[in-house]
């Protein structure tokens, strides 16, 4: 599993020289997360320390965005966290949006939660979702290594990014601030009214070496309009 190689990743420290096992670590949980995705989520249990703050979704013409708010109650950072979601019909039947084949890693689970803190998971998916009431569920996971100390911090900032027939999208400024290399990057973003979401997108960077900087653009689902665009960046390899 992708949860035991992170694991495995908080043994050490984080400064000085990175050994020829890290980066082979991280190699190979870059592999597992790949393979493991390709795999239909599955909630054994549910978490006891993530809380479902919120749950929103933005409908477009031709995709939809489903933004969920996650508070880690727990004393320790979580990793990979499994997220399940979906819509519930005025019949009350719910039906998954993420629970099936064809997705990545990232679709289907919250990157990392900082002890007692809270973050925010964006899925996108290119169709238009039914009408109905989101809902979301965390599944259980082992607790990140305490030795790991604080998670890798990615800052993001944004700017309009120029657009075409009405669409929305932003330009991402990332800078990795720790010094360990960032690999699949997981960046989101959320604009609101009122309370409301008016407007949500996400994206994957690649690769962001340490202490580098790095661009992305969103396109976002939904209009922002003059409400602010926030974003965030959750860091993926933690060692």
């Amino acid at each position: 599993m992708a949860t035991a190689l992170v694991l495995a990743l908080g043994g050490g420290s984080l400064s000085g020289c990175v050994s020829t096992q890290h980066k082979n670590a991280r190699a190979k949980l870059v592999a597992a997360r790949t393979i493991d995705g390709r795999q239909p989520l599955r909630i054994a249990a549910r978490s006891r320390d993530v809380r479902v703050l919120e749950v929103s979704v933005v409908r477009g013409r031709r995709a939809s965005a489903i933004v969920v708010e996650l508070s880690n109650r727990g004393g320790r950072a979580l990793t990979d966290v499994p997220v399940l979601v979906g819509i519930r019909g005025a019949d009350g039947r719910r039906m998954r949006v993420n629970g099936g084949r064809g997705l990545t890693w990232f679709q289907t689970h919250v990157p990392a939660i900082p002890a007692r803190e809270t973050t925010t998971w964006v899925l996108v998916r290119h169709r238009r979702l039914p009408q109905g009431r989101p809902w979301a569920v965390t599944g259980a996971v082992a607790a990140a290594d305490t030795r790991v100390g604080a998670l890798p911090r990615v800052a993001a900032s944004a700017a309009p990014a120029a657009t075409r027939r009405g669409a929305s999208a932003i330009r991402v400024a990332l800078l990795n601030r720790s010094d360990i290399p960032q690999y699949g990057v997981q960046v989101y973003a959320v604009a609101r009214a009122h309370g409301q979401v008016v407007a949500a997108g996400a994206t994957s960077v690649r690769h962001i070496g340490s202490r580098e900087r790095a661009g992305a653009r969103i396109a976002l689902v939904g209009r922002p309009d003059r409400h602010t665009v926030r974003v965030h960046a959750l860091a993926t390899i933690f060692e």
